[in-house]
């Protein structure tokens, strides 16, 4: 791939995690201010994840019907900004929720835009290395969205910081304007069902890992917010929790990357597992800021370093007509991940309290570790495939 079509590619995704990332620690507090409690927390939260799952789903069949998949990152980068500055004027917890959902639904859309457009301009011997770079957002963005959002929000307040983070947000399709379409084969044999990456039972293993894990990670996400609000952290020490993560794991979303198109892709996905588990346990006990630091960064490892390994993974194992399909699908998987993680920890921390809610959620990364023996026997069984070049759509000839 073209460092400048990587390089904007990363931008445009780099505007959504960082505003994302240093949204979220915050929404809890901001449905509470508006008469919200801990059920109702969690149902909002819920509600706005399974818009980002829309939003991710609704890409990938778009990007499959299309050849103009950069005009659609174009659009949807400049929709977000009108949505996000409207926010300013909410009164209840049904106006946030509505506004959210609209804003969650395109950041969604762009993040797996920016993921579908990469993984066709990537070869196949350097997936890893393409999609732990472009996955790079996602922690560098949690250090810049978790200074920054934490230290806007306690010097303006809630309500004049969406109208900054909506300014903020134009830089997206600003980026954008720098990204090139890529070629897809036009005649490419469809592959038997037996044979698909979609329908295949490694794929459809892999998801239930994703989802897994992506469960307990953000049920970690809740109750981190819940806990520490309790607690009276301020805005800016909450925030300052993903920043920490995003740095701890900066560095091994490219690196693991590298190293798993040379020594595979599960081993590193079993260790991000159990980083988040272990985070997870930290998370039961903790009760000071350093506390809840370690246990941000070791999470951080199934929301950030895992989603680039198991992007990679999900190239290798789709047939190539679908990959936007299977694209999308992983990327909806995770964001589900949010609905459930973020409903059944609502009523877990409010009825079962938080040590019995995070160890829970440790349960289930548990399971996702435990299913990735299966998919490894299953990977170890499909034959390579010969990969269809594809990259950046040829500039036209002038006349």
């Amino acid at each position: 791939m073209a460092p400048r079509q990587l390089g904007a590619l990363f931008g445009y995704s780099l505007v959504i995690w960082s505003l994302g990332n240093g949204i979220l620690p915050l929404l809890p507090l901001i449905a509470e201010s508006l008469g919200a409690d801990v059920v109702v927390v969690g149902v909002y939260l819920s509600l706005s994840y399974a818009a980002i799952a829309l939003g991710s789903f609704v890409a990938g069949w778009i990007a499959d019907s299309t050849s103009h998949r950069r005009r659609l990152m174009l659009a949807v980068g400049a929709a977000g900004p009108p949505f996000v500055i409207a926010t300013t004027w909410v009164t209840n917890v049904v106006e946030l929720l509505a506004l959210t959902a609209v804003v969650w639904f395109l950041g969604g859309m762009a993040l797996s835009l920016a993921s579908i457009v990469a993984g066709l301009s990537a070869g196949p011997q350097q997936r890893g290395a393409v999609l732990g770079t472009l996955a790079l957002a996602a922690p560098l963005g949690s250090i810049l969205g978790g200074i920054g959002v934490g230290v806007i929000a306690d010097a303006v307040g809630y309500a004049s910081m969406w109208t900054v983070l909506g300014l903020l947000w134009f830089l997206c399709p600003l980026v954008g304007l720098a990204v090139q379409d890529v070629t897809t084969p036009a005649a490419v044999k469809p592959p038997r069902a037996a044979e698909s990456g979609v329908l295949g039972a490694g794929f459809l293993l892999f998801l239930a890992c994703a989802l897994l894990a992506s469960v307990g990670s953000f049920i970690g996400g809740l109750g981190r917010s819940l806990v520490m609000g309790d607690l009276h952290f301020s805005a800016t020490d909450i925030t300052s929790t993903v920043a920490i993560s995003g740095l701890v794991t900066l560095p091994f979303t490219v690196l693991l990357g590298v190293l798993s198109d040379i020594l595979g892709r599960l081993r590193f996905l079993a260790l991000c597992y159990l980083a988040g588990l272990l985070g997870l346990v930290v998370y039961s006990t903790a009760t000071s800021l350093t506390g809840f630091y370690v246990a941000s960064a070791l999470t951080a490892f199934l929301a950030y370093v895992a989603t680039g390994l198991g992007s990679a993974l999900v190239v290798d194992l789709v047939d190539r007509p679908a990959l936007g399909r299977g694209m999308a699908v992983f990327s909806a998987a995770t964001w589900t991940g949010g609905i459930v993680g973020f409903l059944v920890g609502g009523y877990g921390f409010a009825f079962f309290g938080a040590l019995a809610t995070f160890l829970f959620g440790a349960v289930l990364v548990a399971g996702a570790l435990g299913l990735l023996l299966p998919v490894a026997r299953i990977v170890r069984r499909r034959p390579a495939r010969a990969s269809e070049a594809v990259g950046p759509a040829p500039e036209p000839r002038k006349a």
